[in-house]
């Protein structure tokens, strides 16, 4: 009994001294920041390319979509495999266009970790001499960053039949 008493005293010593303990935080930059800033406001891209990956999801998948302003097209996937090189239309190089110039300065909101089952998405956007690097999820997707992922979502679900 004597034993019991001084493991739960030991116990409740170390919870309490725990519990007043500061956290450590660490100041992160936020997610899409240029890596150089721009000089003006976004204007439609003249040039522009795209690096963007999807994860994660009940499936686990891990696809990649590269595009660019030249129409230039190539999809990756793992499961199932998929490595497919094409073009697509000076239509959809325009759309893409003006959805980067919504989505632009690609502001995004803190991350949510309460997402179990959520796409990942990474984006590497080259346009007019400037780099955006930014993450997201399903939940922390911005209004104007949401058409844009979901068109890029279909062009890689479209190249993947």
């Amino acid at each position: 009994m004597k034993i019991i008493t001084l493991v739960i005293l030991v116990i409740g010593t170390i919870l309490s001294a725990c519990a007043g303990a500061p956290v450590d935080t660490v100041e992160q930059e936020p997610l899409g920041t240029p890596i150089s800033q721009p000089d003006t406001a976004c204007s439609i891209p003249t040039q522009w390319s795209i690096q963007f990956n999807r994860s994660g999801g009940f499936a686990g998948v891990n696809e990649s979509l590269t595009l660019d302003s030249g129409g230039s097209l190539r999809v990756q996937s793992e499961r199932p495999a998929v490595n497919v090189r094409n073009t697509i239309s000076g239509d959809q190089v325009n759309a893409i266009g003006e959805l980067l110039v919504r989505a632009c300065p690609f502001e995004m909101k803190p991350n949510d970790a309460g997402c179990a089952d959520c796409f990942l998405y990474k984006l590497d956007i080259q346009m007019d001499g400037q780099t955006y690097v930014m993450l997201a999820t399903d939940v922390t997707l911005t209004e104007d960053l949401h058409p844009l992922i979901s068109t890029l979502n279909q062009i890689l679900q479209d190249a993947g039949e």
